[in-house]
């Protein structure tokens, strides 16, 4: 048996052990980002007394390793490493002066946005409810060697729990059943209902080294993603924040992909169906904003939506927990299943696969995503009074070909329309462009869409339109 699995069994033995107390934590090492993922990472881990620590680590494969020391007396040892170099495999190995060890591995964002790197998606373990479907999954993860894992919540069973000792037997039993995955590289969540995001004390808090513990965002290459706490009844407080990052993302031209990701799915057909109201506040943003792919679990099955509005919705909540029920011929599907899962993805610029993966490593669903992107605002959050440039490619949409294109400006929802300027063709490929004087009666936003020449065609997105919130002034 190897160094590296004889170390990754002892900790799953530890943790079985250690859990007749819920009284002490002995937590293994998490890696997750939060700073700049190309240049550095977090590593985080607890133990029963407090102590010093130490973390040593450098690239794969190396001989040259360097070290840091944490000499204050601390029961949670955090680092964050930086100074790394951008797509590269590292390992490390951390140790405390109450004799603990551990190695682990991790990777870092490529600073090239046109290298490929793959990643995957795993969420609704529970706490490893049926702990050994949740074994399966994390092994076929580890099996699966990605770049990082990315997490939509449900991983503890904190909320439900019955006492704090069940709550912490369910925090124990995810870190047994995803102990070799941990160790492998990056694991980046947003938090699911059952981990309590909402109660300030929440294990939630504690566990994950996260940029913020609610909403944050995360560039991986070409990819931004927006990850945001979808707890009940949250969907409202957070659109403000989530209309203001997905036009960040829009209008970034470093920005390829737009990809939010959170537990509650706007669209689940089955036993558990899509939150009324994320599809209320939130979906009408993805599309006006041309999201390219939604990511979600909560619904403990596999489904991929055929585009809704431009925008394609992927749920997956096989990674553990009970699973539920499907309609797999229900129209808005391209494929459904319920089954123990987990979605591993490609991403090389503009293009990515995807593979919903048994946890043998069969693939039941495969599919390739092109990222499209008809409008981009400069600058991204218009000025009252300054100039604002709008940038238009028609190809692909109902005006791709037209000889004369015109944009259609409006305030707020087309309260009134304001202006209407011709646009100029930037190249033979359908890309047309228009700068003008950003109104100053917008209470919030502009709203746009365009027309040929003589009105008989328009791209109004799906009937969304466009918008662009003002710079704040406040």
């Amino acid at each position: 048996m190897s160094i590296w699995k004889s170390w990754v069994g002892g900790l799953a033995m530890g943790l079985v052990m250690g859990s007749a107390s819920a009284r002490t934590w002995e937590l293994p090492v998490m890696a997750t980002w939060t700073e700049d993922p190309r240049t550095t990472v977090t590593l985080a881990w607890e133990r029963h007394e407090a102590g010093a620590a130490w973390v040593e680590y450098g690239v794969e494969g190396s001989d040259a390793w360097l070290r840091a020391e944490q000499p204050e007396a601390v029961r949670r040892h955090v680092f964050t490493l930086r100074g790394l170099q951008p797509g590269t495999r590292y390992a490390y190995a951390v140790g405390s002066s109450d004799g603990y060890a551990a190695p682990g591995r991790f990777w870092t964002v490529p600073a090239d946005a046109a290298q490929a790197f793959t990643f995957v998606l795993h969420n609704d373990l529970q706490g490893g409810i049926q702990p050994e479907a949740a074994k399966a999954v994390s092994a076929g993860v580890a099996a699966a060697r990605p770049d990082f894992v990315l997490s939509t919540g449900d991983l503890g069973e904190s909320r439900y729990a019955a006492d704090y000792a069940q709550a912490v037997a369910s925090w124990r039993l995810f870190f047994e059943c995803t102990a070799e995955e941990l160790s492998q590289g990056v694991f980046q969540p947003v938090s699911g209902n059952h981990d309590e995001p909402e109660n300030p004390d929440s294990f939630w808090h504690r566990l994950f080294e996260l940029p913020d513990a609610h909403d944050y965002t995360l560039d991986a290459g070409p990819i931004r993603f927006i990850l945001v706490d979808s707890t009940e009844d949250q969907a409202p407080s957070r659109t403000a924040w989530l209309a203001r990052e997905l036009q960040r993302a829009a209008n970034d031209p470093a920005v390829t992909w737009v990809v939010p990701a959170f537990h509650r799915p706007p669209f689940s057909e089955g036993e558990r169906g899509g939150d009324a109201s994320i599809r209320d506040w939130w979906v009408p943003l993805f599309t006006r904003y041309e999201a390219d792919l939604v990511l979600s679990g909560h619904a403990h099955t596999y489904q991929r939506t055929h585009p809704i509005e431009g925008v394609t919705y992927l749920v997956s909540g096989g990674g553990g927990g009970w699973l539920y029920g499907v309609d797999p011929d229900a129209p808005i599907m391209a494929w459904a299943t319920s089954a123990f899962h987990y979605v591993w993805f490609r991403v090389e610029g503009a293009e990515m696969e995807v593979e919903a993966r048994l946890p043998d490593g069969r693939v039941m669903d495969r599919t390739r995503l092109s990222a499209r992107r008809h409008v981009r605002v400069e600058p991204a959050f218009p000025a009252r009074g300054e100039t604002c440039t709008i940038r238009y490619d028609a190809r692909g949409g109902p005006l791709e070909g037209e000889e004369e294109v015109w944009l259609h400006l409006g305030r707020d929802e087309f309260n009134e329309a304001l202006l209407e300027v011709p646009m100029q063709r930037d190249g033979a490929e359908g890309r047309w462009s228009a700068s003008f004087a950003a109104p100053e009666s917008p209470k919030w936003h502009l709203a746009f869409c365009f027309r040929n020449g003589d009105g008989s065609a328009w791209h109004n997105n799906h009937g969304r339109n466009w918008q662009a919130l003002m710079a704040r002034e406040w």
